[in-house]
């Protein structure tokens, strides 16, 4: 009898449990089908009227959370990764360093060096771009409309330019366009002054701090453009995988994707004397590298000529960066037969089939 009474209450105590699971399912789904129905999660919001004006009830009001573009991307996965050099591309032994990401899946499909810190020289200026739309995001008192007087020290700047003159005075979107199409070194440094007003080393102090934030392998900046310090010990140098952060992190930014996407473009001279200047892109694969959207080219004598790109084709979304080559043909080529060895290898991954390098060298013949 009493081993009856028990298993009549162990019996009573697995039906209330059952039953309470199903109404909190049920009551699950009654929400969600109450946020669906309005498309989004609501609020309450605004009087609803008909059509004669009548108020008969409350309409929602759409609740948007915007996802912060402050944070860190995720990491990647390197335990798929094939590492250092790849038989059915040869010239992948002319990259010192090198990464190949795939950022839906945040798998790593190929690895050389990709922590290593090395010099990034103008892909330096993806920062200086992010903390530029980041700060756009934060304070309201600047637009990409506001106007930017062109300094001496801008005005000195060497290497890839477009040549300020301290009577001009530009938007910071002009500004920006300029550093992400033709990579201008003046443009960057300016962008760096106004931001910071006119304290250049508190702007790299700052590119320093947003980088350990991020966590990029590596990184020490010294300037905002990335033209070469005296000696190796003053150069900016980054990670390829640190590169791949930096892109991505601009990735979250339209007009930022559309400037570093943009094969040619003119800008407006301010003085009565000048014609536009003619913006060409650096990164020479738009165009010739199927899905190439971006995103910074590079080059000084201890970097070699590097390159950080994204490319999407269809729903995949690839980025890989590179540094070492002693041309920019060179690099160029060997980019696009990474990223198409890149797509065919997370097709067979997705796939199941593999896609190890006896697969993907047959695919590359």
């Amino acid at each position: 009898m009493k081993q009856f009474l028990v298993a009549i209450l162990v019996i009573g105590i697995l039906a209330g449990t059952a039953y309470l699971a199903v109404k909190i399912i049920t009551s699950k789904k009654a929400t969600a089908g109450e946020n669906q129905s309005g498309g989004e999660n609501t609020a309450n919001g605004a009087e609803k009227k008909d059509a004669n004006g009548k108020v008969i009830g409350t309409a929602p009001v759409a609740v948007v959370e915007r996802p912060s573009k402050l944070g860190r991307p995720e990491s990647f996965s390197y335990k798929s990764a094939i590492n250092g050099d790849i038989s059915g591309i040869p010239t992948s032994k002319d990259a010192s360093t090198g990464i190949l990401v795939d950022l839906d899946t945040r798998q790593v499909l190929w690895a050389k060096n990709p922590r290593k810190p090395v010099p990034i020289a103008s892909m330096t200026k993806m920062l200086t771009e992010l903390l530029a739309f980041e700060e756009l995001d934060k304070n309201k008192n600047i637009t990409l409309d506001t106007p930017v007087q062109v300094t001496p020290e801008a005005m000195k700047m060497g290497g890839s330019q477009i040549n300020l003159d301290v009577r001009e005075t530009f938007t910071l979107g002009e500004l920006l366009k300029t550093v992400m199409i033709v990579s201008a070194n003046d443009s960057a440094l300016l962008v760096s002054e106004f931001l910071s007003g006119g304290n250049t080393p508190a702007f790299v102090a700052k590119m320093n701090s947003r980088a350990k934030e991020l966590m990029l392998p590596g990184a020490k900046f010294h300037n905002p453009h990335g033209l070469p310090g005296a000696s190796a010990a003053e150069d900016n140098v980054c990670s390829p995988e640190g590169c791949i952060f930096l892109a991505e992190m601009l990735l979250r930014y339209p007009q930022a994707v559309t400037w570093a996407s943009t094969k040619t473009d003119y800008l407006p001279r301010k003085l009565n004397d000048q014609k536009p200047t003619l913006l060409g892109n650096h990164n020479h694969l738009l165009g010739s590298c199927p899905g190439v959207n971006g995103m910074k080219t590079g080059f000084i004598q201890r970097s070699g000529f590097c390159i950080t790109v994204t490319c999407v084709r269809g729903n995949k979304k690839l980025a890989c960066a590179v540094t070492g080559f002693k041309t920019r043909k060179d690099r160029d080529a060997f980019c696009r037969k990474l990223i198409d060895w890149g797509y065919s290898r997370a097709a067979n991954m997705t796939s199941g089939t593999g896609g190890g390098t006896d697969v993907l060298d047959q695919i590359l013949k």
